[in-house]
């Protein structure tokens, strides 16, 4: 523990208290030392939606610390919670000195890209099944089923393929 004081911040959350909004940039991922956190979509909003809850040696807000990209989710404290904040700059030598911590690390974004991956394939199938019970003789917006079916594919496409993803294997 001596040597996670040096290379992350701590700090106490009461319950309650917001650690970072959605769609918000935060620089930063946290470790749950102490307490409990809930990870939310649409905080506060009629269709308010919780993502999970996380307890003592979870890892979250990674993926936005380390993309640079706003965060998918809102964090609130839900107990009284001691955490471990970890900035960009700070992650190199964190993990140097906490080599343990990778493996949470990594089964936190494991994590999320399974939750992902669950939830668009679930938005894929209600997206059929709506397609699938449009009546042929009854014409839905011609402009919204063309976006729906270009939607479809868009997914199945880049599902196959994600250019993006993919290793160079001449390396």
């Amino acid at each position: 523990m001596d040597s996670m004081i040096v290379d992350g911040v701590m700090r106490k959350y009461n319950d309650g208290d917001v650690i970072f909004h959605e769609k918000e940039i935060n620089p930063y991922m946290y470790k749950v030392l102490q307490g409990k956190v809930a990870l939310y979509v649409g905080y506060k909003e009629p269709h308010e939606n919780i993502l999970g809850v996380l307890s003592e040696g979870k890892f979250f807000g990674e993926v936005s610390m380390l993309t640079g990209k706003p965060q998918v989710y809102t964090a609130v404290a839900i107990e009284d919670a001691l955490l471990m904040k970890i900035g960009d700059n700070q992650l190199e030598q964190f993990l140097v000195d906490n080599r343990s911590n990778m493996v949470g690390i990594m089964r936190s974004m494991a994590g999320v890209i399974v939750t992902q991956n669950r939830n668009i394939s679930m938005l894929m199938n209600d997206i059929k099944e709506i397609l699938s019970q449009i009546p042929k003789e009854n014409s839905l917006d011609d402009c919204i089923e063309m976006k729906l079916k270009q939607y479809v594919l868009k997914y199945v496409e880049k599902s196959i393929m994600p250019e993006e993803y993919l290793v160079d294997t001449k390396l």
